[in-house]
């Protein structure tokens, strides 16, 4: 696998580890590497990041019921020095059995990647929210940002 087919992997593992309720295993995204919400302290490898998530609000079927979508995405590899950037817009979609369908976050991830023996992983992503909707059907402290990207 080349390395942008294995960093797109990486980008998309984020969305589908939290859509499924996979929490440890987006934490786990970041064993190695920063997570930051804008206006918040970094959250540096899996315990503090699973910390993070538990503002979200976990639904009967183990999921938040959320679905995030990514677009624009615009990646740099540096396969000399094995790094690469990235950034690219998020919308987070959510639909519960009392909630309509609609947008709840709109934001704008900028990625750090380094390889390590072979192998791609995060090594910061920094997320800056440009647009937020409703989070009261996903964060269990909805004025809380934390857990909503």
């Amino acid at each position: 696998m080349d390395s942008r087919t294995q960093i797109t992997h990486l980008i998309n593992q984020y969305g589908f580890t939290i859509d499924t309720g996979d929490l440890l295993g987006f934490a786990q995204l970041f064993e190695n590497a920063e997570w930051t919400v804008e206006g918040t302290e970094p959250r540096v490898g899996t315990q503090q990041v699973l910390d993070a998530l538990s503002t979200v609000r976990i639904y009967e079927d183990g999921t938040p019921r959320t679905k995030h979508i990514v677009s624009n995405l615009d990646l740099e590899i540096d396969e000399v020095n094995n790094s690469a950037k990235s950034q690219c817009y998020v919308t987070v979609f959510q639909q519960t059995n009392d909630f309509p369908l609609q947008a709840i976050f709109c934001g704008h991830y900028f990625d750090r990647f380094q390889r390590v023996e072979g192998v791609w992983q995060f090594s910061q992503r920094i997320i800056r929210y440009m647009m937020v909707g409703d989070l009261s059907a996903h964060l269990n402290e909805p004025e809380s940002v934390v857990g909503g990207a």
